[in-house]
């Protein structure tokens, strides 16, 4: 657990965002940011781009878990800047469709725990990424099941990568969307 929390988290980032091609100008979206671990080593890799997170700030998933919190890390990892943050709902994503170039997530979805619920929220995911844009998604829950609705829906290129460390084993999937 101390290596999970002082190391492995970020080392998990930065592999999860290592799946993504980047050009620095990105507009991106995290789904369900927390305190905003992915939100700002995303944020991180923009020079002009911009990141927002969204989440509905339940301590019962997370401790600690505020806007507030956010935007101090934020502050704290130089990028607050680059980096908005929106209460929201993952199945209730209040933006426009098409809107961002790349949408991550990490150990966020599972935490819907209906079925047709995390459906919808793969939906919106969809629904708000730019066509030609990725997504990944970092999680040890319903993997099978996230890839299987993100083909459904006409995503593309959808892979399915890991687990691989024993401690805490994440499995990350991929995402395109057609242009």
């Amino acid at each position: 657990m101390v290596w999970s929390s002082k190391v492995g988290k970020y080392y998990e980032r930065e592999k999860l965002l290592d799946l993504l091609p980047w050009r620095g100008d990105e507009k991106v979206l995290d789904v369900g940011c927390g305190r905003g671990l992915v939100l700002n080593a995303a944020a991180k890799r923009l020079d002009r781009g911009k990141a927002v997170g969204i989440d509905i700030w339940n301590e019962r998933d997370q401790s600690g878990n505020h806007p507030d919190v956010t935007l101090e890390n934020a502050e704290k990892e130089g990028v607050r800047e680059r980096v908005e943050v929106v209460s929201a709902d993952a199945r209730h994503i209040p933006f426009a469709d098409n809107e961002f170039d790349v949408v991550v997530s990490s150990l966020a979805i599972h935490n819907i725990y209906d079925k047709g619920e995390r459906r919808k929220a793969l939906g919106e995911i969809i629904r708000v990424l730019k066509p030609g844009g990725h997504f990944a998604i970092l999680d040890f829950q319903h993997v099978d099941e996230y890839a299987a609705v993100f083909k459904e829906l006409g995503a593309t290129g959808v892979q399915i990568v890991g687990p691989h460390y024993y401690i805490f084993p994440p499995v990350r999937i991929v995402v395109g969307r057609k242009p």
